[in-house]
C-alpha cells in the first residue's frame, strides 16, 4: 500500500490568550506565519519572539510548541506537509527530485519585508481556496503553490544576511542553561533546592524566571522531557514498563502512569501496543 502524501494549511484567528500545554513534534514539515499579534515561539529549547509577517520553518522531528506574548490575540497560518508532497511534484521534472534542495534542515524564523509580506500572503490565499475547494487536479496545483512558496522561502532566506536569532538576555541566557542540565540529567532525581543550589540562585527566583522564559513551571517542563523520552522508549524498545519509569526519572510507577496519561492521553502500555500497531500497517521503505 502506498501512502498518501500529506499536506494541511490552515488559518485561525485567537481572540483570547491560548498556549499549548506541552512541547510536540511532527513526522512533517511545518511552516507558521503570523499575520496578526505577536507570539513567544519554541524551538528546541530556545525562545523566539514573533511579530507581525514573521515566518517560521519548523523541520520535522524538531520540538516546538507557541505561547502568549502581548495580548495573546493574534491571527496565524499553518502548514504541515510532508517530502513525498514534495518529491511527487518535482520527480517529474527534466532534472529530477529536487525537493530536497527547498526543504531546510534546521529550523529559522525569517523577518519578510512588507513587500515579500505581500508576496507570501498572496500565496497563502491561493493555497487556502484551493483546500477548500474540489477542484480537478487539485492536489497538483497544492504542489505547485507549495513548491512556489518554498523557492520564496529559500530565496528570502539566501537574500538575509543575519538570522533572526532567539532571544538572548542575561536571564534567558539562565533559563537555557537549566533547560539543558534538565534534559541531560531528566533520568536522575531532581529537586528544586538541588537545581537552584547548582546554579546558585535561589529556588524563588529560578522558579519565577524559568516560568517567565518557557512559559512551564520548573516541575511541568521536567516532566514534558521525560515523557518525551518515555514515549520513544516506548515506541522504540521492548523494555517493561518498570524500567522505563526507572529510566526515566520518575519516583514509581503509579506516578509514571498517572504523569504519561496526563500528557499523551493513554496509559503507557496503551500507547506502545497503538504504536506499535501503526509501524506495523506503515508501508515498506
Amino acid at each position: 500500500m502506498i501512502a498518501t502524501p500529506r499536506f494541511a494549511i490552515e488559518q485561525a484567528l485567537r481572540t483570547m490568550p491560548f498556549s499549548m500545554s506541552a512541547d510536540h513534534v511532527h513526522q512533517a514539515h511545518e511552516i507558521y506565519y503570523l499575520l496578526a499579534g505577536e507570539r513567544y515561539y519554541y524551538i528546541n529549547q530556545r525562545v523566539y519572539a514573533l511579530q507581525k509577517g514573521d515566518l517560521i520553518w519548523i523541520s520535522k522531528h524538531d520540538f516546538h510548541r507557541t505561547s502568549n506574548k502581548g495580548n495573546g490575540i493574534h491571527e496565524r497560518i499553518l502548514i504541515n506537509f510532508d517530502e513525498a508532497f514534495v518529491a511527487s511534484s518535482t520527480s517529474v521534472t527534466p532534472s529530477g527530485d529536487q525537493s530536497h534542495l527547498l526543504l531546510p534542515e534546521k529550523s529559522f524564523l525569517l523577518r519578510p519585508s512588507a513587500e515579500k509580506q505581500r508576496e507570501l500572503e498572496h500565496l497563502f490565499r491561493q493555497m487556502l481556496d484551493e483546500y477548500h475547494q474540489e477542484h480537478a487536479y487539485r492536489q497538483l496545483y497544492l504542489q505547485s503553490l507549495l513548491i512556489q512558496l518554498l523557492v520564496r522561502i529559500r530565496r528570502i532566506q539566501s537574500a538575509t544576511v543575519d538570522t533572526i536569532a532567539p532571544e538572548c538576555s542575561e536571564k534567558q541566557q539562565r533559563v537555557y542553561s537549566i533547560i539543558e542540565y534538565l534534559h541531560a540529567h531528566y533520568a536522575e532525581r531532581l529537586s528544586l533546592d538541588q537545581l537552584a543550589g547548582h546554579f546558585y540562585i535561589s529556588s524563588t527566583y529560578l522558579c519565577r524566571i524559568f516560568k517567565q522564559t518557557t512559559g512551564f513551571t520548573l516541575v511541568e517542563y521536567l516532566q514534558d522531557v521525560r515523557v518525551q523520552q518515555a514515549r520513544a522508549y516506548l515506541r522504540e524498545t521492548n523494555w517493561k514498563v518498570t524500567s522505563i519509569a526507572e529510566k526515566t526519572g520518575f519516583d514509581s510507577i503509579a506516578h509514571f502512569g498517572r504523569i504519561f496519561k496526563q500528557f499523551t492521553g493513554h496509559p503507557p502500555l496503551q500507547y506502545r501496543k497503538k504504536h506499535k500497531k501503526e509501524q506495523g500497517n506503515a508501508p515498506p521503505p
